[in-house]
Parts: structure tokens; C-alpha cells; sequence
């Protein structure tokens, strides 16, 4: 835990070290803005990093910092989803997500089978296309892109509808990791329809949804470490239990972050939510190797930034290709 506690103070400077009062070029106005996702996806993967890594220190102090990242994430996908459709419809709809998510994705699964000798093609073709994932995230994400895409195009009037029953069966009937999300992304489309009024929160309503959320997570994580909750760790019981612990504790650190502006600006956050998915999807691999070590974590951080800037950029240089190419 000790490990980890230095880890998070690193962390930590580096983002005060990123803050900069003096840019007039980062704009961190509107709600919502540009800005404030990125800081809050950067927040995100920072969350999901360091309760990757604290699992290998012999803590589980900071276990529910991977879910509320995740939490976070899918948030941002579902707000960014709705807003993309406000400006563009579902025009493109699947090559922006096959450029953006699925390409990257293809690159990390095609390298990872390379490496691993015991990988069959069936397992490989299996990864691929999302049936059986090695990253679960990915895989959940690829249903809620469905889920949008259908219920938009065919049924717009009672989308929400749909989406809120596609939320349920989620939460009662998909794995652990997938039930107890299942209203983060939806959570994420309703903010967007409803954006417009949600700009006309004064800061003091901010700061009581957001002591509100933190307080029912903080029950919730109380409750969660009851005997008698314990041994319903594979039912849907549970899974409601974590539901409420993971996506309020996002809620709240969106209320922190959206009434301190100058986080928007730290150069750290917005470097780091730039290159989020790439974090994700280098630093999953490998995190168990650090077993424990500070000095592997510490590389694992370094060798993770490094080769997620190196991913951006062919990434990005892939999408402009397939850009030029419509």
C-alpha cells in the first residue's frame, strides 16, 4: 500500500505541475467542453491504472478506483456518442468507430497473439470481432455501440426506453465487471439530451449532487463489506451494491472537476485523456508484472505514456488515410 500511496502522490505533482494559470490558449469554457471531457478521461484511465497496479501491491485499498475510471469512461462515451448524433447523425457512424476503437484494437490483439504462442485462430477471430474479449471493456462497449446505433436509427422515440431495458438485462444478466456499469453509459446519453438545462446549475446545486453521490457511494462501500453482502458476490444483489458505489463516486469526481476550472487546464490531464485509449488498451497487458514491485510500476507508467504517444500518432495517421480514401 505504501507503494501505491507514492505512486498516487507522483501522480499527484504531476498535475500540479501541468496546471498552468497562465495559458490563454485552453479554452475551459461551456459546459461540457472539449476540455473537461478530456481532463475527466485523463482522471479516468489515471483511476484505472493505478487500481491495476495497487492489485499486485498487496492492497485493495484502491480497488474501486478501475471502476469508477471505467464508470467514467462509459459515461463520456455515451455523452459523446448523443452529442456526435445532436451535430451529425449517424452519418459515418461505424467508420468513426472502426477507425477509432476497433483499429487500435485489431493492431493490440494482432501483436498479443503474435507474442503468445497458445493463442488458436479461432480464440484470435473470437478477440477480434468482440464476441470473447480479452479486454471485457471493449467488448461491453462494442453492445452499448449496437444498442445506440439500433435504437436511433430504428426506434428514436423510445430509445431511452429500450436503452433503460438493455441496462436492466445488463445488470442482471451479463458478468460482474459489465452488470454493475450498466448505467454508466446510459446515464451518459440522458446528460447529453438534457444538457441544456443541466448548464443552468448554479455551483451550489453542483456541490450538493456532488457531496449527494459521494456520500450514497461512500454507504454503499460501507455496506458492500457486510458478511452477509460478501456471500452474494455472484448474484445480481452484489452487482446492484457496486452499481451504486462505482457510478456515484464517478458523479462526484465530475462535480470536483467541473467546479475547479483550473484542473481543465493542467497540460498533464489533457496529454493523458488525449492518449487515454491507448493507455488503456498498452498498459493491460503488462500490469501483472509488476508484482509488487515500485520500480516495474513506475517503468510500466513510463513505457505505457511513451508507446500510447508513439499509438496516437499512427493512429491518427491511419484515420487521416482513411479519411482522404472517402
Amino acid at each position: 500500500m505504501a507503494y501505491t500511496l507514492i505512486l498516487l502522490v507522483a501522480l499527484a505533482i504531476c498535475v500540479c505541475i501541468g496546471l498552468d494559470r497562465h495559458s490563454e490558449n485552453i479554452s475551459t469554457g461551456g459546459v461540457f467542453s472539449l476540455n473537461y471531457t478530456n481532463c475527466l478521461r485523463g482522471i479516468a484511465i489515471i483511476l484505472i491504472m493505478t487500481g491495476h497496479i495497487s492489485g499486485t501491491m498487496g492492497t485493495v485499498a484502491f480497488t474501486p478506483f478501475g471502476g469508477i475510471g471505467v464508470s467514467l469512461f462509459l459515461f463520456l462515451s455515451g455523452f459523446g456518442l448523443n452529442e456526435s448524433w445532436k451535430k451529425s447523425g449517424l452519418t459515418r457512424y461505424w467508420q468513426k468507430k472502426i477507425r477509432r476503437v476497433f483499429i487500435p484494437y485489431f493492431i493490440v490483439i494482432s501483436i498479443i497473439a503474435m507474442v503468445k504462442d497458445n493463442m488458436s485462430w479461432q480464440n484470435y477471430l473470437l478477440d477480434i470481432f468482440g464476441i470473447k474479449t480479452s479486454y471485457w471493456y471493449i467488448g461491453y462497449l462494442f453492445k452499448w455501440y449496437i444498442v445506440f446505433w439500433l435504437s436511433t436509427k430504428f426506434a428514436f422515440k423510445y430509445r431511452l426506453m429500450i436503452m433503460s431495458a438493455c441496462a436492466l438485462v445488463s445488470l442482471f444478466y451479463l458478468p460482474n465487471l459489465e452488470a454493475e456499469q450498466s448505467l454508466s453509459f446510459i446515464m451518459g446519453v440522458v446528460t447529453s439530451v438534457y444538457v441544456e438545462r443541466l448548464s443552468r446549475l448554479t455551483n451550489k446545486q453542483i456541490i450538493r449532487l456532488g457531496i449527494i453521490s459521494f456520500v450514497i457511494a461512500t454507504v454503499f462501500l460501507g455496506i458492500k463489506q457486510m458478511p452477509e453482502i460478501r456471500v452474494h458476490i455472484n448474484d445480481w444483489i452484489y452487482n446492484i451494491i457496486q452499481l451504486f458505489i462505482k457510478l456515484p463516486y464517478a458523479l462526484s469526481v465530475m462535480s470536483f472537476v467541473w467546479l475547479i476550472p483550473i484542473i481543465h487546464k493542467s497540460r498533464f490531464l489533457l496529454f493523458t485523456g488525449a492518449i487515454s485509449y491507448e493507455l488503456y488498451l498498452v498498459h493491460f497487458p503488462f500490469y501483472g508484472m509488476v508484482n509488487g514491485s515500485l520500480a516495474y510500476a513506475v517503468i510500466l507508467i513510463i513505457a505505457s505514456y511513451l508507446v500510447a504517444k508513439l499509438f496516437s500518432l499512427l493512429n491518427a495517421r491511419i484515420s487521416k488515410i482513411q479519411i482522404n480514401r472517402v
